[in-house]
């Protein structure tokens, strides 16, 4: 398989991961509405983070191929694609002042080089 193919498989499989696991963090914000417990959320958001979960391990298989073997660049791509995942479907993203947008750009654009510089570590 091409690098591009691994690639985009990646990309796919790790947004994909991302938004259900953003999912699955919203719907379990939501499963304790007044104190009262949600079943019908709390298994949305079960069901949205197992989903998430196995795109992700499927997800590392490629990243492997694509010769990313570090765990915390693995976890740390996942990391902030959940982060923008979880923002967008909050619907609260557009709230923010310009100055929060551009602090959480700031903060994603730093752990991607953090997660960069550090990525000659392999899986132990």
């Amino acid at each position: 398989m091409s690098q591009l193919t691994n690639g985009a498989i990646v990309l796919v499989l790790t947004v994909l991961s991302g938004a259900l696991d953003g999912r699955g963090f919203v719907y379990a914000a939501r499963a304790w509405p007044g104190g009262q417990f949600d079943a019908r959320m709390a298994t949305a958001s079960v069901l949205a983070f197992a989903a998430g979960l196995t795109c992700y391990v499927v997800a590392v298989k490629f990243l492997q191929q694509l010769g990313v073997g570090s765990v915390a660049l693995q976890s740390g791509i996942w990391f902030v694609v959940t982060a923008v995942g979880i923002s967008l479907m909050d619907g609260r993203i557009g709230e923010w002042t310009r100055l929060q947008q551009i602090v959480a750009v700031m903060v994603a654009a730093g752990l991607c080089w953090l997660l960069a510089s550090t990525a000659g570590n392999s899986p132990r």
